[in-house]
């Protein structure tokens, strides 16, 4: 009922943590800097690919010759009818024109007369001039141009923004989960001079870092295309994009060069460099474009973005990062905890480590494999609860583990008890034979006494002294053997005088041995005495056998004990005179089962046992090593048990 028990907990632990990671946004971002680590990893294997794009950026020097941004709109359109002259593939305008341009003649004319009655003329202007924003329709008219749209969360949107479409029924059947109910678009008249437009919407991850960016949303129920999307099907309006993936993760090893604008206009960009390329036209100027940081820390303009993903798209170099593996990996991972909390408890340890490196080994290969193709599998959803799994359950097997084994060793010291049990009923019959032999002729006297009715009361008297000092002789024994067997262990404050005195009781010696107490004074022990005289036991027991084999019959068995203080510890020191131990067996001497005796004599349990109680019982150390005339045992223990 135990193991079914556990087994019910486990499987419900592991569904708990696996639902918990699969909503976590401390997983997500986990799987981020994975990802990270990978493609940087990657990146000497990944070349550097040719850019299919260029980018005309108006930046800082630009604005400096100009003036400050926004500029007339005709010198927008002078920019693009230069760039349009050089005959690229394609142009693609990075920048919205939501409003209509305040500085077109005749936007100044109506300005003045409004605010300050004044009737200025335009006789001297071209007509074609007059409006900066008829003059930039007709030159993206030309150049056939993609136009930038941007979709947000607004109850605003302009008229004729409503009504936009791309392609009705183009994009039949993509699915994606960016919705939007809003959206802005160009200046009516510039909006309305181009077929192709796109979504510029670039937004980072949860941790500030930019990697991903959607290729379709959905409007009122129609799939407009990213602003990279559409500047292909501007030149290719049969383009197949293979992977119709929402979004896509962006790969910047392509490197698109960048001119600047005013050097575009004053025509120190030679035309090759713009032939046949899709150009990007936008700026990085702060204020006018955001830039965004990359997992390799560096920063990136909006323009950028967009020329890296045309790239990553004609190279088919992209990346698909997939809902599914999310899940995929995260099923894995329990089936996988599962076996291995079988594994685990089945004592199959080989198996574990087997299938825990098998785990990360094909995981880790299926991992490149997969970026390789193109294809990231968020594997954080697998490793994460994994490992998690694997080391909670790792660390819980090894408690009961370690409580498992505390209870063997508690049983191997009861185990012990028990053996000596025999030697000591013997003993005890032994010594009891005598004063109870002397009880039986002391009462026989007495009913003598009472018989021939010559009754003397000191002789009486005497008899029951006799008889009182017996029993309580016959009464401590028991209590010393039953002391020995108690199961309740209670800190008490003893000597070591009391401890031998107790062992003298419990296993009387003969003559040919001796038992020396050497000490300047009494040091008082608090802690758990019966334990004490256990080790005491084993000791000397020992010491014993030792002697009986190596002395003569004629040599009397010498077994030396001091006590002594060593800084905060008490320490305990049993010689005898057993011409000591080999010292080839001297550092296997605690190890179980290890025994230097014959099958009879011993099980190589005792030693072990005094070091268990030592170390665990008593938070203490136990050395062993020759002296001159045999071996010497330290037990050396805190002054006060705890």
């Amino acid at each position: 009922m135990l193991t079914l028990y556990r087994a019910i907990s486990v499987f419900i632990f592991a569904t708990l943590l696996h639902l918990f990671f699969y909503h976590s946004k401390w997983m997500k971002e986990l799987d981020y800097k994975v990802y990270d680590t990978t493609q940087l990893l990657l990146s000497d294997i990944k070349k550097e690919t040719s850019s299919y794009t260029v980018i005309v950026d108006i930046d800082e020097k630009s604005i400096q010759q100009l003036g400050q941004w926004p500029w007339p709109r005709v010198i927008n359109a002078k920019l693009i009818d230069a760039i349009n002259s050089m005959n690229p593939s394609a142009l693609g305008v990075n920048i919205l024109f939501p409003e209509k341009d305040r500085t077109s003649p005749l936007e100044m004319k109506k300005f003045y007369k409004k605010f300050f009655n004044l009737n200025i003329k335009l006789d001297d202007f071209p007509m074609e001039l007059r409006d900066n924003d008829e003059v930039l329709a007709k030159s993206i008219e030309r150049s056939n141009a993609t136009l930038s749209t941007y979709f947000y969360n607004s109850p605003y949107t302009q008229k004729h923004c409503q009504k936009l479409l791309y392609r009705e029924n183009f994009f039949k059947g993509i699915e994606t989960d960016l919705n939007s109910t809003s959206l802005l678009c160009n200046y009516k008249i510039l909006q309305n001079s181009v077929d192709n437009f796109g979504f510029i919407n670039a937004s980072v991850d949860s941790d500030g870092v930019f990697r991903r960016i959607p290729l379709f949303v959905d409007y009122k129920n129609h799939i407009f295309p990213s602003f990279a999307l559409a500047t292909i099907l501007s030149f290719d309006k049969y383009f197949n994009l293979e992977n119709s993936s929402s979004s896509i993760l962006v790969n910047f090893s392509s490197k698109p060069k960048v001119f600047s604008a005013i050097d575009i206009l004053t025509g120190n960009i030679s035309p090759k460099d713009i032939q046949g390329k899709i150009v990007i036209l936008g700026s990085s100027i702060v204020g006018i474009s955001p830039k965004y940081r990359t997992s390799t820390g560096k920063e990136v303009s909006s323009s950028m973005i967009h020329a890296s993903v045309i790239d990553n798209i004609l190279e088919k170099s992209f990346l698909i990062e997939k809902t599914i593996y999310k899940k995929i990996n995260l099923l894995i991972s329990f089936f996988l905890s599962i076996l291995i909390f079988i594994l685990l408890f089945k004592r199959l340890y080989i198996s574990v480590v087997t299938l825990f490196l098998l785990t990360m080994v094909i995981s880790t290969s299926y991992l490149l494999n997969s970026y390789l193709d193109g294809i990231y599998i968020s594997i954080t959803y697998l490793w994460l609860p994994f490992l998690l799994f694997f080391i909670t359950i790792l660390l819980y097997h090894l408690k009961l583990v370690d409580i498992e084994r505390e209870e063997q060793e508690k049983l191997l010291i009861r185990q012990d008890k028990l053996a000596s049990m025999g030697e000591m009923i013997a003993l005890i019959a032994h010594q009891w034979r005598q004063p109870l032999s002397a009880i039986n002729g002391t009462v026989l006297n007495i009913d003598i006494e009472l018989k021939k009715r010559d009754i003397y009361i000191e002789d009486i008297d005497k008899n029951l002294d006799e008889i009182e000092e017996l029993t309580q002789y016959l009464s401590k024994t028991i209590n010393d053997f039953a002391d020995f067997f108690s199961q309740n262990k209670q800190k008490e404050s003893f000597y070591i005088s009391e401890i031998i005195t107790q062992f003298k009781i419990l296993m009387p010696l003969t003559n040919s041995i001796d038992i020396v107490y050497e000490y300047q004074e009494e040091i008082e022990i608090i802690g758990y005495k019966s334990e004490f005289l256990q080790l005491f036991i084993i000791i000397v027991n020992n010491a014993i056998y030792a002697c009986n084999k190596n002395l003569s019959k004629q040599e009397i068995t010498t077994i030396i004990v001091k006590n002594y203080i060593d800084k905060n510890y008490i320490c305990v020191s049993i010689e005898d005179n057993g011409k000591g131990i080999d010292k080839k067996d001297l550092k296997n001497i605690f190890n179980p089962y290890f025994t230097t005796k014959n099958k009879q004599h011993g099980t190589g349990l005792g030693l072990y046992i005094l070091k268990l109680i030592v170390e665990n019982s008593m938070n203490g150390k136990v050395f062993v090593d020759n002296g001159e005339k045999g071996a010497i045992f330290t037990i050396k223990i805190p002054k006060e048990i705890r």
